[in-house]
């Protein structure tokens, strides 16, 4: 087994590990071997050996912020690479377009006429022209 694919599994593992985590650790605690089973019971037969309440925090509260966490994260990965990969250069920064303070214009602007949260994040991401 070469390098390349003992890391690879080591970082798999982690991520694993640290996805259950997350799902574990909070205001209200859940332990790690509960939160593995309340995640396997939906696949496998398991007995029950969770209360609601631990089930409805980690399906319906945890899971769905934890996979947008996740989801984001490959968002900003893949136009980190789009962005690398078009300009050529290892270092290239949305600044290099003027992403950054269009942004900002937009979110102060929303800011300044008072938008709801939504439309402050509207306005963000449209670009003035």
């Amino acid at each position: 087994m070469g390098q390349y694919a003992r890391m690879m599994t080591a970082g798999s593992v982690l991520a694993v590990l640290f996805f259950i985590l997350s799902l574990s650790v909070g205001r209200f605690y859940v332990p790690f071997d509960q939160v593995a089973a309340i995640l396997a019971s939906n696949f496998i037969e398991l007995p029950i050996t969770w209360d609601a309440s631990m089930y409805n925090v980690v399906m319906v509260m945890r899971l769905p912020r934890v996979l947008g966490d996740i989801l984001v994260g490959v968002a900003l990965a893949v136009s980190g690479a789009a962005y690398q990969g078009v300009f050529r250069n290892d270092l290239v920064s949305p600044d290099l377009l003027g992403v950054s303070q269009g942004a900002s214009v937009g979110a102060c602007l929303a800011i300044l006429v008072h938008l709801t949260l939504g439309g402050t994040a509207v306005a963000a991401l449209r670009r003035l022209r």
